[in-house]
């Protein structure tokens, strides 16, 4: 399906993350396999109660997804974050509801599954096979790299699928940073040990450097977070002669790989602009918004702009609306606003990079 010339970010499915999908100019669309993980239910916390039904939740995924995305190439698609005790109001199973949402919508998605899901959960897996002929992804982490041989033996001979039907996800989840010799060498044992290696439809390793938190950079300040997963696979691509097959690149974007649900009465988020760059995130940072107001961004924004790692007006759309906003020209916007723009331009910079890498 694709090679080490490919891209594949996972993405969490906010609003934020579906318009900077939806604002992909055509050669990243080409260039990258998005793996989309569905979040919670969000919670009232007003009432201490959820502040919808699961059903509610998940009505429109497949609409969502043509809108974002459209039905000419496949996405990785991953209830990651539904607990899988829940059921739809008529005892449907999530995993159900979302892949016939997203046939009748005419997408093609490739269920993502691992060694921590229930029974339940891995029939749907095998339902979705049997009936899209799509194959199956296989995510592993955390416990898994105890046995990678014995985990991906045994989920494959539990789902029924052949390697030449099974793409391979080696998620590493978040990494330290400045440590990029260390993380590499454990990548490497993972590859090593990873059974019949040139059999897999694709291969991918993926993993994020990005914080879970920005306090550690100063109000009113530029920061620089190392992008140590570019750096993780780089490392990877120099030792290629080390194992027989280089895996495809994949990161979080702009976003740590946990799901945070925030109390909206005790956040304390303040402006920023997270921008990436060949080796790293600039992250403009302003003040709290709560007693500053958005207003701030275009401020930031100009900042942003007459710094060198600028990328320009034309890079992407996210470049276009930061230059926007340094004049004027466009709103404030809010913390959604920035989500699509910092994503939109990560999406953008990491294909052209890729590619860039590849052509050099």
């Amino acid at each position: 399906m694709f090679d080490q010339k490919h891209y594949v970010p996972v993405l969490k499915w906010k609003r934020g993350e579906q318009i900077a999908l939806k604002q992909l100019d055509a050669s990243s669309r080409e260039s990258l396999t998005p793996l989309i993980e569905l979040v919670p239910v969000p919670y009232d916390y007003v009432n201490e109660r959820p502040a919808k039904s699961i059903d509610d939740h998940l009505n429109g995924i497949g609409e969502e997804l043509l809108n974002a995305w459209g039905e000419k190439r496949p996405v990785f698609i991953d209830p990651y974050w539904i607990d899988q005790s829940e059921r739809m109001s008529n005892g449907l199973h999530p995993f159900y509801f979302i892949l016939e949402d997203i046939r009748r919508n005419k997408m093609k998605a490739i269920p993502v599954t691992g060694t921590s899901r229930d029974k339940d959960y891995q029939q749907e897996v095998i339902k979705a096979h049997k009936k899209d002929g799509l194959g199956v992804c296989l995510r592993l982490e955390d416990e898994d790299f105890l046995d990678v041989k014995g985990a991906i033996i045994d989920l494959i001979k539990l789902l029924k699928v052949t390697p030449a039907e099974t793409d391979i996800i080696i998620d590493l989840r978040s990494i330290s940073t400045n440590d990029d010799s260390k993380n590499a060498i454990f990548a490497l044992t993972l590859l090593k040990d990873l059974p019949s290696i040139m059999d897999w439809r694709t291969l991918t390793i993926c993993a994020s450097a990005f914080p879970e938190t920005l306090s550690e950079i100063p109000a009113n300040s530029i920061g620089i977070i190392p992008r140590s997963e570019w750096g993780v696979w780089k490392i990877l691509k120099g030792k290629e002669h080390l194992f027989k097959r280089m895996p495809t690149f994949g990161d979080y974007a702009i976003a740590h790989p946990e799901y945070v649900d925030i109390d909206p009465r005790i956040m304390r988020m303040s402006g920023n602009i997270r921008y990436t760059t060949e080796n790293s995130w600039l992250v403009v940072k302003g003040v709290q918004v709560k007693k500053n107001t958005w207003d701030q961004m275009h401020g930031l924004s100009a900042q942003l702009v007459n710094h060198p790692s600028f990328c320009g007006k034309g890079f992407s759309w996210g470049d276009e609306y930061v230059f926007n906003c340094s004049n004027r020209d466009c709103s404030s916007g809010n913390a959604e606003t920035w989500r699509r723009v910092g994503t939109n331009h990560h999406l953008t910079y990491v294909t052209k990079q890729i590619s860039n890498f590849f052509s050099s």
